[in-house]
């Protein structure tokens, strides 16, 4: 057993980490140059179409079911306050930011980017996207840290 979820938690450790890096990917660049180019909110709203049909979603997927796991895991006895920390950031800051800011944020930019001739939409959009986008990348690397240390 404790090999096994050794193995779990370094998946864990990895899959996070790795999340962390596509989302700080976006929030160092990314979306800054998306917003600097006219057909940004277009370009945006095919990356939105073409992730969900990528290696992303199996990764999003593994890493937050690893974090419930190892949440769930770090309440058992011997409690261990890092690991269910970590799990705990992982799942508020990555999952739940996800599901709760930036999904929506990208439905409602494909619903709007026809009827946004000024772009404001776009420039609301990118700078709440990317706000929410940094915290995802905070908790993602910091989850990791946390779980790799545990």
């Amino acid at each position: 057993m404790d090999t096994l979820f050794l193995l779990l938690q370094a998946v864990a450790v990895i899959s996070m980490a790795a999340m962390g890096g596509i989302y700080f990917v976006f929030s160092a660049f990314v979306m800054q140059a998306l917003a600097a180019v006219p057909a940004g909110a277009h370009a945006m709203t095919e990356i939105n179409r073409v992730i969900v049909r990528s290696l992303f979603v199996p990764l999003f997927v593994l890493s937050s079911l690893l974090a419930l796991f190892l949440l769930l895991h770090g309440l058992l006895i011997p409690f261990s306050p890092v690991l269910f920390s970590g799990s705990l950031i992982y799942l508020i800051g990555m999952l739940l930011c996800t599901g709760l800011f930036n999904v929506p944020l990208n439905h409602q930019l494909e619903q709007r980017l026809e009827h946004d001739p000024d772009r404001r939409f776009w420039a609301h959009y990118c700078r709440r996207w990317t706000r929410w986008n940094h915290l995802r990348t905070i908790s993602s690397l910091l989850a990791a840290v946390l779980i790799y240390s545990a």
